[in-house]
């Protein structure tokens, strides 16, 4: 097995892991070890951490990937080290910004000195994992991301737990193990790092900080979204809802967890068809995509909707609340969607029509902030999932239609529609199904058995899953 194929197959597992672990902590030990207002406290946190630190590193990470390929030691190095200084004044900056504002009691961040380590250390671990990226060592990086971050969690709320202690251990350990993460990271990458070399006239930063601030926002935008619907439900409900929505949120999420390695299989390909100018493969790579995306993703949903109840036997009485069913729904069918349009984001991006990635982008956010501060009184969490659905759906429409207009690509075929048709139904069915009064056991049973012989159906009489085996790609 090549290089590459080992690094995808331990990403693959990484990610599965991380999620095993994500459950642990999301469905058993927060609930059981915190309160809802003190859960729902923290994923608001975590919701700011993750804007901030997407802005704050002004997307020098994949300016590194995309620079460093066209320089020579030298520029390199002046390259790496201006990126280091201005991610550093920066850094500087937001410090004195955070306690300039809580100083002037213009803010009430609890924990605000946690938040900004942590913030600082993502920021800083990014630029150094992509240093690793572009000496082609990536594993190591991702367990960081996928799983060692979760371990980070599960050890600060065990040791809350068993020291028996108030909400600040957990903050405390919670804190150090991402300043320890960031250290492993630094380590690691040292034996590659550039020499640091302030040469001003070796680097063009005006096209750095140009292509870095149109990536960080193209991407900045889809993170803002992802979290701000967790800002504004603290805003208007509460922290408590805060806490279930998480719940509901990582359950519905989890659909789009085995796209993620497959996007990641597909792209040196889509780049290099690109680079061809090869757009007869292009267009079957799109195809494709867009229907094992969408088999992958709607059968997870149909697993998912299957075993709600027994999702609820998990999660203490406390957690329970009337609108989890339809935020579970809510968020995996907007990552159906998402896997349903294919690839029309990563043609966006490889044929330099990326602007359009951060145009849609901004639509995105204005259609989130708005539909969650419409939908979010009316129908409480139920409404932030809606508005999220409705938003990405229009999102990824517009940019089928963009790639439409100009490359004359479409990702839909007759196998597509009659999938689509066919997982519809089949949702419909086990809908129906929880209405007739069976026992909770008999819908899981019946449920599951179906689900398992739809997806036998799937791979043994249909193409939708031919692609989604990554050493079929990587070995082409």
């Amino acid at each position: 097995m090549g290089t590459v194929a080992k690094q995808s197959f331990s990403n693959s597992i990484n990610s599965y892991i991380g999620v095993a672990l994500g459950a642990l902590n999301t469905m058993i030990l927060f609930p059981r070890i915190l309160a809802p207002e003190a859960y729902g406290d923290f994923q608001s946190l975590m919701a700011i951490i993750t804007i901030v630190s997407t802005f704050a590193h002004l997307g020098f990470p994949t300016s590194v990937v995309v620079f460093f390929p066209k320089l020579d030691r030298d520029k390199q190095s002046a390259l790496w080290t201006f990126m280091l200084v201005y991610i550093s004044l920066l850094s500087l900056v937001l410090g004195l910004s955070l306690g300039g504002l809580e100083y002037f009691n213009l803010i009430d961040l609890d924990h605000s000195l946690i938040a900004l380590i942590v913030c600082i250390s993502i920021v800083y671990f990014e630029l150094f994992s992509a240093l690793s990226q572009y000496y082609s060592k990536v594993v190591l990086p991702q367990f960081i991301r996928n799983v060692f971050r979760r371990v980070i969690i599960s050890s600060a709320l065990a040791i809350s737990y068993l020291m028996d202690t108030d909400i600040e251990t957990f903050y405390l350990v919670f804190g150090l193990g991402y300043l320890i993460h960031l250290i492993v990271m630094i380590y690691y990458a040292r034996p590659d790092m550039p020499q640091f070399r302030w040469r001003s006239d070796l680097v063009n930063q005006k096209q750095v900080m140009g292509y870095g601030l149109m990536v960080m926002l193209a991407a900045g935008s889809l993170i803002l979204v992802s979290r701000i619907d967790i800002l504004m439900i603290k805003e208007l409900l509460g922290s408590a809802e805060v806490a279930f929505y998480s719940i509901a949120f990582f359950i519905g999420s989890v659909v789009a967890v085995p796209v993620k390695s497959f996007i990641a299989s597909i792209r040196p390909f889509v780049a290099k068809a690109w680079a061809q100018d090869n757009l007869r493969e292009i267009d079957k790579l799109y195809k494709k995509s867009a229907l094992t995306q969408l088999a992958i993703t709607a059968f997870l949903l149909l697993i998912i909707m299957v075993n709600l109840d027994l999702f609820n036997l998990i999660l203490p009485e406390k957690y329970h609340f009337e609108a989890f069913p339809a935020v579970v729904f809510f968020i995996g069918l907007s990552e159906v969607l998402k896997g349903a349009t294919g690839i029309n984001g990563m043609i966006l991006t490889v044929s330099k029509k990326q602007h359009f990635n951060f145009y849609s982008g901004l639509v995105l956010i204005v259609l989130t902030v708005i539909g969650n501060w419409l939908l979010i009184p009316a129908l409480g969490l139920s409404g932030a999932a809606l508005a999220s659905l409705i938003a990405i759906g229009l999102f990824n429409i517009f940019k089928i239609l963009v790639v439409q207009k100009i490359y004359k690509l479409i990702p839909f075929t007759k196998q597509f529609w009659l999938l689509l048709i066919s997982m519809g139904l089949a949702l419909l069915l086990i809908s129906l199904m929880r209405t007739l009064g069976w026992s909770m056991w008999l819908n899981l049973a019946i449920g599951n058995l179906a689900s398992l012989a739809l997806l036998l159906i799937l791979f043994k009489y249909t193409s939708a899953l031919d692609d989604f085996k990554i050493f079929k790609f990587l070995n082409r």
